[in-house]
C-alpha cells in the first residue's frame, strides 16, 4: 500500500510564520479542504488507520470553494444529462464509452457513501443526497436528431435503460412546464428524462467526512494554512513549506 502511495508521502512539513512551528513528519499530507481530500483521507484512514494524515486548507473553513453546493451542479456528473459525454463520431454514430465510465464511477461513489452511512461516518443521507430527475432539452432539427441518436445509443447500456425520450410538447410540458411556457407551436424540440437522478451536496459530505477524520488520533486539520512550496526529495519523499495565515 505504501509503495502505491509513495508520491503522497511527506517526511517534512516546514511552517512559515513569525514563530514557525518545528519541522514535523507525517505519512500523508492533503492540500485543500474539499471533497477530494476528504474522500482520499477517509479511504486512507480506513485502509491504513496507523498512518498520520495532515490536511491544510487556505480558508477558515472546509468545503468553501468548488465543493460548496452553490459552486457546482451537484449532479455527480452521472452522464444522464451531460451531452458532451456522448460525442458524435465522424460516421454519425454516438460514442457512449465516456458516459458509461463516468456513470459507473458515480455508482461507486454512491456505494462509498452508503458504506460510510453504515459506519456512522456520514449521517442523515437526505442532508447530502436526494432524488432529482435529470433532463436534457434541445431544439432545432440537428439537435433533436442528435438527442434521439444519443438516447438510442445509451440503451445499449443497462445503466441508462430507464432514460425516457420524447418529442411531444405536451409530454415535455409535464416534465418541465417552465421550460415550455411561451414557446411557439410547432417548434422542433426534444427532451430526455432519467427519474433516478440525484442532487448531491458535496459540501455537506466534505464536512461530515472531515468531522469524522478529526476524531481520529492520527489526523490533524489546519485551517488558514497555505502550501507555498513542494520539493521532491532524493528518496521520493517530499518537503512541503506551509504558511500560517492566521
Amino acid at each position: 500500500m505504501k509503495k502505491l502511495l509513495l508520491t503522497l508521502m511527506c517526511l517534512s512539513v516546514i511552517a512559515c510564520a513569525k514563530h514557525p512551528e518545528p519541522e514535523k513528519t507525517v505519512d500523508v499530507l492533503l492540500i485543500g479542504g474539499g471533497i477530494m481530500s476528504a474522500s482520499l483521507g477517509t479511504y486512507l484512514n480506513e485502509l491504513e488507520p496507523g498512518w498520520t494524515i495532515d490536511l491544510y486548507e487556505r480558508l477558515d473553513q472546509v468545503a468553501a470553494e468548488s465543493s460548496n453546493p452553490w459552486n457546482n451542479a451537484g449532479t455527480g456528473h452521472s452522464a444522464f444529462a451531460e451531452l458532451n459525454y456522448t460525442p458524435e463520431k465522424a460516421d454519425g454514430s454516438i460514442d457512449i464509452s465516456k458516459a458509461v465510465a463516468i456513470n459507473e464511477s458515480f455508482e461507486i461513489s454512491k456505494q462509498f457513501w452508503a458504506y460510510q452511512v453504515q459506519q456512522n461516518v456520514l449521517n442523515n443521507p437526505k442532508s447530502f443526497i436526494n432524488n432529482v430527475p435529470h433532463m436534457s432539452f434541445v431544439w432545432g432539427d440537428k439537435n433533436v436528431e442528435f438527442l434521439k441518436k444519443r438516447h438510442a445509443a445509451l440503451q445499449h447500456s443497462t445503466l441508462f435503460r430507464g432514460m425516457e425520450y420524447s418529442e411531444d410538447p405536451a409530454q415535455i410540458a409535464q416534465w418541465v412546464p417552465l421550460v415550455m411556457a411561451g414557446r411557439a407551436p410547432g417548434e422542433k424540440l426534444a427532451a430526455t428524462r432519467v427519474q433516478i437522478g440525484t442532487d448531491v451536496n458535496f459540501g455537506e459530505i466534505t464536512r461530515q467526512l472531515i468531522d469524522s477524520l478529526a476524531k481520529q488520533d492520527g489526523f490533524n486539520l489546519h485551517l488558514q494554512h497555505e502550501v507555498r512550496d513542494i520539493v521532491r526529495n532524493a528518496d521520493n519523499t517530499w518537503t512541503v513549506v506551509v504558511a500560517d495565515l492566521a
